[in-house]
């Protein structure tokens, strides 16, 4: 049996209906819940599909991480303070395609930001902050203490799926030290040896690549700097020796980010930019806040805003419709 699923016409007539509802949600993951739950807050009568044997969906998947800030009252009371401009800031400097966008596409939808994907990197952030990361030149290339997903991205899409880890004894024994979730990303170095040079031929590094690399970060460092990318200088300090290499190629992986085109009422526009009546989206499917890149709570915290805008916008859309 294929996996492909291909849209097919719909029966001119139906003669029978087995259910029947005001709203009629499809998956019951983060902004699904969201969306039913204010559709029947709003009186309207609900109907929810789920493939699987109960509610979660792909959220459920997730480690329950939420960022959705701007200033809301729980921040408030919580004495934090933050603004949509800041959110937007935070956003902008972190940064499926499923059967749900394949079924709105069939009915003239249109689509945003296909080919922009998150990108995880496989890599122990105690391990990464204390060393340096090279591309396959033996270059420098992100800050070695910034978001995972950043790495991520500068790995995969500019270079070349090839990343290492270089990092000496001392470093390395301080961030085996520390607490980590991440056990599994702590396995022993591929290289060791006992200068630069030696470490930059076993590593079959350009020669001088390197070692250049670890001369202009060490003079950096020993002032407390890293003027060329700008690590923070709790993370920064000369590499000595010995001195190990993890090989980071191809430690990547990820998840679509583009998906349907929607309005703030989370309806789904036709390619003409024009509401499609009646069908509304939220999640995953959707082209939502991140495109050019992901932070950690994004999704769920999208699904859930948007889901609800979903759930309050289907009652009103039905209660127009219906004369109520």
């Amino acid at each position: 049996m294929s996996d492909h699923w291909t849209p097919r016409p719909a029966p001119s007539t139906i003669a029978q209906w087995d259910l029947g509802a005001d709203v009629v949600i499809a998956g019951y993951g983060i902004a699904g819940v969201a969306a039913a739950i204010e559709a029947a807050r709003a009186g309207a009568d609900v109907l929810v599909l789920e493939r699987t044997g109960g509610w979660g969906g792909a959220a459920s998947q997730a480690g329950g991480f939420i960022y959705l800030g701007g200033g809301t009252p729980l921040q408030r009371a919580l004495g934090f303070e933050d603004s949509p401009e800041n959110m937007e800031r935070f956003l902008v400097a972190a940064l499926g395609r499923g059967i749900a966008i394949q079924l709105a596409r069939s009915l003239g939808a249109d689509v945003a930001h296909m080919d922009a994907t998150e990108v995880a990197f496989f890599g122990d952030p105690q391990l990464l902050a204390r060393g340096i990361l090279v591309n396959g030149r033996g270059q420098r290339f992100v800050p070695e203490d910034t978001y995972p997903g950043r790495i991520g991205q500068e790995v995969l899409l500019r270079n070349e799926n090839q990343a290492y880890l270089i990092i000496d004894e001392e470093a390395l024994e301080a961030a085996s030290a520390t607490e980590t979730a991440t056990a599994f990303f702590r396995v022993p170095p591929k290289w060791a040896a006992e200068s630069i040079a030696e470490l930059e031929s076993d590593m079959g590094l350009p020669e001088l690549a390197l070692q250049s690399t670890v001369q202009t970060y060490n003079h950096h460092a020993a002032k407390g700097s890293d003027p060329l990318l700008g690590k923070k200088p709790e993370w920064v300090r000369p590499l000595g020796t010995p001195v190990a290499g993890f090989d980071l190629r191809s430690h990547t992986a990820g998840f679509t980010l583009g998906g349907l085109r929607t309005d703030l009422d989370s309806r789904v526009l036709h390619v003409s930019g024009e509401p499609i009546p009646g069908l509304f989206a939220a999640g995953r499917c959707t082209a939502g806040l991140c495109a050019g890149g992901y932070v950690s709570g994004a999704s769920l915290g999208d699904g859930s805003f948007y889901g609800r805008r979903a759930g309050i916008s289907a009652a009103k859309s039905d209660e127009s419709n219906s004369g109520k």
